[in-house]
Parts: C-alpha cells; sequence; structure tokens
C-alpha cells in the first residue's frame, strides 16, 4: 500500500469536500461544481489540483484505504479485552462507519464502484481485505490451526466483516441484530478452537 505525497492545504480541502458527494451520490453524481463550492473557489480552480474527476477519486480512495487500513490494525492491537480475535474491529464497525466517511466510501465504492472504474476500485478494496486477513490470522495464531483451518477461519471472520458491510449500507436497521448473530456464530466457532 502506498502512501500519497504531502498535499497542499488547498487540495486536501477539496479532498475532504470531495467525499460526501462521492459517498452520497456515487461517482457518475458527484457534482465538481458543489465540491468547488463547498471549498471556496470556481469549478475551475478545481483543474489546478488535480486533472480530473477521476484523479478526484483515485486520492479518495488512496486516502480511504489507508485511513481504514490504519483504523484496522489499531483494532487488532486492542483484542485482549474482547474474548474472541477481532472481536474489537467488529464491534467498532457501526461507530466507525457512522463516524468515518473513509470506511462509508470504501464500503460504497467496493459494492457501487463506476463502471469504468471497477477493476481499480476492487483492487483497492483487496488490500483492504488483505490487511483485515493478515491481521485476523495473526490473532488466530495462538490456536495453531492447521493451514485450512486457518483459511476457514479467516473466511469465516471476513464473512462476519462482509455481512455487517451489507447491513450498514443497505439494511441499517438491522444492523444491531445481525451483528448479535454474527458474533454468536463467531464465538461459537472459536469456542470450539478453546475445547481442542
Amino acid at each position: 500500500m502506498q502512501s500519497h505525497k504531502p498535499r497542499s492545504s488547498a487540495k486536501q480541502r477539496i479532498i475532504d469536500a470531495a467525499f460526501e458527494p462521492f459517498f452520497m451520490h456515487g461517482y457518475e453524481g458527484a457534482s465538481l461544481s458543489d465540491i468547488a463550492k463547498a471549498v471556496g473557489i470556481r469549478k475551475a480552480s478545481l483543474y489546478t489540483h488535480f486533472a480530473s474527476k477521476k484523479a478526484i477519486y483515485l486520492e479518495l480512495l488512496q486516502d480511504a484505504l489507508e485511513s481504514e487500513c490504519a483504523f484496522i490494525k489499531s483494532c487488532f492491537a486492542t483484542t485482549s479485552e474482547f474474548p474472541a480475535p477481532g472481536e474489537a474491529y467488529c464491534r467498532a464497525f457501526e461507530v466507525r462507519y457512522k463516524s468515518a466517511i473513509t470506511l462509508r466510501f470504501l464500503i460504497r465504492m467496493a459494492y457501487a464502484a463506476p463502471v469504468h472504474l471497477t477493476n481499480t476500485s476492487a483492487a483497492t478494496f483487496n488490500v483492504y481485505i488483505k490487511v483485515l486477513t493478515e491481521q485476523i490470522q495473526l490473532a488466530l495464531k495462538p490456536y495453531e490451526l492447521d493451514a485450512e483451518q486457518l483459511a476457514l477461519y479467516t473466511d469465516a471472520y471476513l464473512g462476519v466483516i462482509d455481512s455487517l458491510s451489507v447491513e450498514l449500507l443497505y439494511a441499517e436497521g438491522l444492523y444491531e441484530r445481525r451483528f448479535k448473530a454474527m458474533l454468536m456464530l463467531y464465538h461459537t466457532a472459536i469456542e470450539q478452537l478453546t475445547k481442542k
């Protein structure tokens, strides 16, 4: 995962203002005029900082990826207060989604990427999944699983996160119920490991 170059304050203001329109309206519906207006500049001035709408989108993807991968790592570093590996991230997921435009943007673009940028969006989301996979596998290391078991428990964990993502994106009112059900299943699976 490559980090972006330091930005000017004007360029950063444009990025900050662009997240919400891209999340709310998707790539096609995000208006450069609205973004420029939110920053207090003319639309033509955006092109001083970014060559195109696509360039803004790509910067948003990179920022979202960096932010969310750092958040994953911080959650996995605090797992000791929760009984199951990766539980800290699961428990923080809803609050993070509501408070961090970067997670909302990343998830939305994973499920509804612009057609001409589907491959780029998917590749970015796959880096997020790779970091999540690495972290859950490190957290499962004390259980001394063989490769097949490790893959199975990793996929189960990713399934929990995927299910929660869908609930947040499309059916927010059912999140708590889905969260409890998924966590119960995950705890049951982890308990089986401790009985071996």
